[in-house]
Order: C-alpha cells, then structure tokens, then sequence
C-alpha cells in the first residue's frame, strides 16, 4: 500500500512540474513537424509476417549481456525499434535500426543520446545525471562518449528514421534536423481526451498527429509502436529492465533524484524494494516509477493479440503473458517460424 500511494503522490508531482514545459515544446514543435512526416505513414506496414520487431530498451542488461553480435546474425529477420539513448551501443557495431524513438522533454539531458555540439564544461558540473546513471556506463566517460556520438550522428544521420514526440526539447529537436534525419512526428497522451479541458484534445487541434500512449517511458513507447502502429504479431524485447541489479548503487538509479528532491535523503531506502525474478533465479530491485511502468505495461501486454517475449536476461518483467526467453534462444526458435 505504501509503494502505490507513494507512486500516485510522485506520479501528480512529476506530471504538474512537467505539463507547461511540455505544452511549450509541442507549441514550438506545431510548425517543425508540419516540414516532416507523421507516425501514421507506418501505419499497418505489412512485413509479410517475415520479420519480427525487435524493441532494444536502455536498462543496465544491454551492456552486460551484450546481445549485439546475435543482431548482426539475425539482422535481416529483424525491424529494430530502439529507445534513443540505446542509439550509440547500435551504431558502435554499425547496427542501423529501423526507427528510433525519442520522448523526454528534458532541456539538455536526451540531446546527449544524439550528441551534443554544445555541450560545455559548465554543464558536465551542473549535471551529475550521466556520471552515476547505469543505463550506459560508457556515456559516464560525458566529453569522449560525446564526441564519438557526434561522430556515429553525424555519419548516419541521413539514413536514420526518428519518431520524435511532439514533447521533444528545442535542443533535441535542432540535432536531429541538423543530422537531416527523416522524421516521423506523434503527440503524447496526457489526459484523458473525452474530458471537457483535456490537454491531449487540445493539442491535437493543434497540429493534427497521431496520439500515443507512451505507457510512460520510451522503451514502452516502443513495443506501443509495434504492436499499434506497424502491427507485428511478433515482438522481442531486450533491455527492458525496469530495475537495476543488486550492487548497483542507489545513487545510481534513474530516479535518485527526483526522489531525493521530492522526498528528501532520509530513508531513501524505503522507497525502492528488491524482486525476485523466478525465471531467472537471481534478485533485482526497482524503484515505485518503474514498478508502475512494470505493472501498466503488462497491462497492456495482457489486452493485445501480439505476442512478445522478454529476451531482456534482467530485471523484474516475466509474468504471464509475457515469455521469458534467452535471445539466443528466441533467434533459433523463433525467427524460423
């Protein structure tokens, strides 16, 4: 009881600090992404059931397990959806993904994940976000993981195709015109839109997009894309996490500070809680954000008619009816049929 009431109180916080910035940034993005496309040109792409969508999410398992050599094994059996700040592990290996996802309205934290051609000594000090975060270790390195980003951008660019959320920042919005990257724009769902004032109606007067239910991070935004918008029947997940393994620090967590902030440093412990996952016999911990993603994403898993196996080998997502499977072993059995 004390996790849920404490993610209903931090969900109200989080959502009232964060609904003018994103409201401003979609009012600015209204005339970028009429020079773009729309999601919906994907709408119900047919594969001819002879791929598979491959979502690859941004959890601490991406680096450990390391699953990219079986990519590039398998590449032409997948279409890869991938989170933005998953970008950088793909491209490393020449890993071109078919879509990228971009959503958090962050002023300068996500620019980072494209790279940042302003990035300044006085933000690196500002900002402790990348140095203790454990989605990838690599950018803790903030100036040489930067410039190899730039790099990787500045190559690819032109080939990639992003699906920016109308929330995007300024500073996001301007890197990926300048990589000359072909666009495809959605809104975000906000509010409910029957309600009279509803921010998700309004905004869509406005510039005419596809809603989308982002399940409330960027790696659910993924499998929403393929099993809503393209439709696949078959979806892998890897680095879907939604937790941190046990030695990670707590200072290390997505939302220490957040946390702190709200809460303050006292007793910090108890607002994060250890799971066993019993496919895979080890312990994980969570904090409440995740555990409430964990929970609605698996609602949605439950209504759709697509089926997805978690190929993650990590974290605190494996009930029914998701399959718990090795990617290894999803690529041998699976992408055969």
């Amino acid at each position: 009881m004390f996790f849920e009431n404490l993610q209903n109180k931090l969900s109200k916080i989080t959502n009232t600090s964060l609904t003018e910035e994103i409201y401003k940034n979609i009012l600015r993005n209204s005339k970028i992404s009429k020079k773009h496309l729309s999601i919906k040109n994907f709408r119900g792409k047919n594969f001819n059931n002879s791929k598979v969508a491959l979502i690859v999410a941004g959890g601490p398992s991406l680096r450990k397990n390391d699953f990219r050599e079986t990519i590039i094994k398998f590449r032409e059996k997948f279409y890869i959806i991938c989170a933005d700040g998953t970008l950088y592990y793909l491209l490393e290996k020449k890993i071109i993904p078919d879509l990228v996802v971009t959503l958090d309205p962050h002023k300068k934290r996500i620019v980072r994940w494209f790279g940042d051609k302003k990035l300044s000594k006085k933000d690196i000090a500002k900002d402790d976000y990348y140095r203790r975060q454990d989605i990838d270790l690599k950018f803790r390195n903030e100036v040489i993981t930067n410039k190899k980003i730039l790099k990787y951008t500045n190559k690819y660019g032109k080939i990639l195709n992003i699906a920016p959320c109308t929330s995007s920042s300024k500073s996001v919005v301007n890197r990926l015109v300048e990589m000359k990257s072909k666009l495809y724009w959605w809104n975000p769902f906000l509010d409910n839109p029957q309600k009279k004032n509803s921010l998700t109606k309004k905004i869509y007067k406005i510039n005419k997009l596809p809603i989308i239910n982002s399940i409330g991070n960027v790696g659910s935004a993924c499998w929403v894309m393929a099993e809503s918008v393209f439709n696949f029947r078959k979806i892998a997940l890897i680095g879907m996490d939604n937790g941190y393994y046990i030695d990670t620090p707590i200072k290390a967590t997505q939302y220490y500070d957040i946390l702190t902030k709200t809460f303050g440093k006292k007793n910090i412990k108890k607002f994060y809680k250890k799971i066993y996952n019993k496919k895979l016999k080890k312990y994980f911990y969570t904090d409440h954000v995740y555990f409430w993603y964990k929970s609605i994403f698996l609602d949605a898993v439950k209504s759709s008619t697509s089926r997805t196996f978690n190929c993650t080998e990590g974290g605190i997502i494996f009930e029914k009816p998701i399959i718990t499977i090795k990617f290894k072993d999803f690529c041998k059995t699976e992408l055969t049929k």
